[in-house]
């Protein structure tokens, strides 16, 4: 093992700088849920350029366009606003909720060079209490299962009553194979030039856990600097059953519950399989 490497063996966890934005117990260790701390505009133009996701917002296009002109849309979990923009730009009154600074603050200036009039406020999603009514709300790329069951049950009852009588819900989740799968992942490590937690060089070492009784699948990031900085990041997912999303639904509030085929709502090739959709309506 090169230099590079051994100098996160150096390094007790008293002594790492660790990123703890949201705290989760599991197995006596903390826990936490990425927040992307730099501003990686070469992570988010990539992601700009994913050919699936056209075709996702094509879909949600369709479903908005349903609904009057000028119709409230929610983005819980915006990250740098790819959702909110695109649908913006075909004339809906979006507001975009995310935690990251530099997502929100990468949604802010987008939209202001391309002149849109999108509310994007830096938020905890469980904390946030709109004062209007909304269409349509979505959460994209398993956010909800970044959340405890508990947390998840209480945001989708908050959902339900900030829609209006017609509005819908769009939840795209994990399936309870993939989350286990990353859980029980084998620990790697690998060389950046940059990347999602430093736009500088850097070495990755990644280890995963998964807790059976919970149902929950862990992951600690160990960011080292060529300076020899450490910093730890972290995510953790609860994984649900398909018939768990449904009841979980319909217990806050939903009904119509219903998968979203893939040929309207792709995944990236990466996540095939991986991620799937379930579009609610509110429960009048």
């Amino acid at each position: 093992m090169d230099n590079a490497s051994m100098s996160f063996n150096d390094h007790s966890l008293d002594e790492v700088n660790t990123k703890l934005v949201r705290v989760y117990p599991l197995n006596h260790r903390k826990v936490i849920k990425i927040s992307v701390t730099v501003n990686s505009k070469s992570h988010f133009s990539n992601w700009n350029h994913c050919l699936y996701l056209d075709g996702q917002i094509h879909y949600a296009t369709a479903l908005c366009s349903q609904l009057a002109p000028g119709a409230q849309v929610l983005d819980l979990g915006c990250g740098p606003g790819f959702y909110t923009q695109l649908l913006a730009k075909r004339g809906f009154c979006c507001t975009g909720i995310d935690f990251s600074p530099a997502s929100i603050t990468y949604a802010q200036q987008q939209a202001q060079v391309a002149g849109l009039d999108i509310d994007y406020q830096l938020q905890d999603v469980r904390s946030y209490r709109p004062t209007k009514m909304f269409d349509f709300i979505m959460m994209t790329f398993g956010e909800l299962n970044v959340f405890s069951a508990a947390d998840a049950k209480s945001l989708l009852k908050h959902c339900a009553n900030w829609l209006t009588p017609s509005g819908k819900l769009l939840v795209e989740v994990h399936s309870f194979d993939e989350v286990k799968r990353q859980g029980q992942a084998e620990p790697s490590w690998q060389r950046h030039s940059q990347g999602l937690f430093l736009d500088a060089p850097h070495l990755l070492l990644t280890e995963h856990a998964w807790d059976e009784a919970l149902q929950i699948s862990s992951t600690l990031f160990w960011v080292i600097e060529e300076n020899g900085k450490v910093t730890r990041f972290g995510s953790r997912m609860q994984a649900w059953q398909d018939e768990e999303y449904l009841q979980l639904l319909n217990e806050c509030g939903f009904n119509k519950i219903q998968r979203v085929d893939t040929a309207v709502w792709p995944s990236s090739n990466t996540f095939e399989g991986k991620l799937y959709t379930l579009m609610a309506c509110y429960k009048a």
